[in-house]
């Protein structure tokens, strides 16, 4: 192993930015000021690595797609020049690759479990492999712990926000409205996230359907997916958001960088998601004080509160979901109280510097482990 052990490697699949991708970049000002040198291994173009330059966080190219069938050896190599005395496998997917590369060298890895799926037994048995496993959410690490995966190794941490990037908006108000001609009256209602089944913008536009209230639909996000059932989906959402607001109402945003900017703008956060491990955007949204309506599945009540700091509904239900998005548009102070209480409680329940230490300290065991075995 490299003399400096505080020299991590971290392994991310896909060159977008995405919300696995956003809770790293938020974490890695945290994990400097704790001592560890990080670097991010990552494809050589895209999003994140336009990010990672911007903000002066080393990266070394790779990318898994390249040959899967020599990833490990291709991995192992990197590792070796960039002299990382460990990897750490930012997502499910990696942290089975990352396990693969500790059965193979023995080389130390760690993985995060940010996606709530069904694993193979090969994939458990990869996964298992990485000496510690941090799952974002108690309903994620319940998932995978009754398919198998080892409650040993496998801890919750939180992501962590910064709630100061989603507060003072410098943009001033109703620059959103201006940049998408919205000249009538009513509520903004934003929807951010990929578009495919998982997060359920189906069930929003069935509801949309229902509910009478003067609202501009904010669809902030795309499609990744490729795959011909996925271009469908994307096509029979639209087509049956056009049935609800056939007055030009739904806007279609794609992907955005100014998130914080456009939480400001909106009146009400709609996340209709039918799995969702620990919503990123709903920590974005909350710390910036939005009114979060939202589908109660996954980690989602682990961060927000039915009633209290947001409204929660079962999902796939558009008429739950259109009866309480009726109710809250037609209650300002309703849509006031959420957002204030949700603001307090991720500031509280989710501070960065928490979830920076519950990822080194899992790093710091690791390295010791290992120390006191050879």
């Amino acid at each position: 192993m490299p003399s400096d052990s505080h020299r991590v490697a971290i392994l991310c699949e896909f060159g977008s930015v995405n919300g696995g991708e956003r809770s790293l970049l938020a974490l890695i000002p945290a994990i400097r000021a704790r001592g560890w040198d990080p670097v991010v291994v990552a494809p050589a173009v895209g999003e994140l690595a336009e990010e990672l330059a911007a903000r002066k966080i080393e990266h070394v190219d790779f990318s898994v797609n390249d040959n899967r069938d020599n990833a490990v050896e291709r991995l192992e190599e990197l590792l070796g020049k960039c002299g990382a005395g460990l990897l750490h496998a930012n997502s499910l997917s990696m942290s089975r690759l990352s396990g693969r590369l500790a059965r193979r060298t023995g080389r130390p890895t760690t993985g995060h479990l940010r996606d709530i799926l069904n694993l193979s037994n090969a994939a458990l048995e990869d996964i298992n492999t990485n000496r510690r496993l941090l799952a974002v959410s108690h309903a994620t690490r319940d998932h995978h712990v009754a398919a198998g995966l080892d409650p040993d190794r496998t801890r919750v941490v939180y992501n962590g926000i910064d709630p100061a990037q989603f507060r003072n908006p410098v943009r001033p108000p109703g620059w959103l409205k201006r940049e998408l001609n919205i000249t009538r009256p009513g509520l903004l209602v934003a929807t951010i996230g990929q578009i495919g089944l998982r997060k359920a913008l189906d069930v929003l536009a069935e509801a949309a359907t229902r509910v009478e209230t003067d609202i501009d639909y904010l669809v902030i996000g795309e499609r990744l997916s490729q795959k011909a059932e996925s271009v469908m989906f994307e096509d029979a959402v639209f087509a049956r958001f056009e049935d609800s607001a056939p007055s030009g109402r739904i806007h279609r945003l794609g992907y955005r960088r100014d998130i914080p900017e456009l939480l400001a703008e909106i009146d009400l956060l709609v996340h209709p998601a039918r799995q969702e491990p620990l919503g990123r955007v709903l920590l974005e949204a909350a710390a910036a004080g939005r009114a979060i309506l939202a589908t109660d599945v996954g980690g989602t009540g682990e961060i927000l509160t039915d009633g209290r700091t947001s409204i929660l509904v079962p999902a796939d239900d558009p008429a739950a979901l259109a009866d309480e998005l009726a109710r809250l548009a037609a209650d300002p102070n309703l849509r006031t109280r959420l957002g204030t209480a949700a603001s307090e409680q991720v500031a509280e329940r989710f501070p960065i510097n928490a979830a920076a230490e519950g990822l080194v300290a899992a790093w710091r065991e690791t390295l010791a482990e290992l120390d006191t075995s050879s």
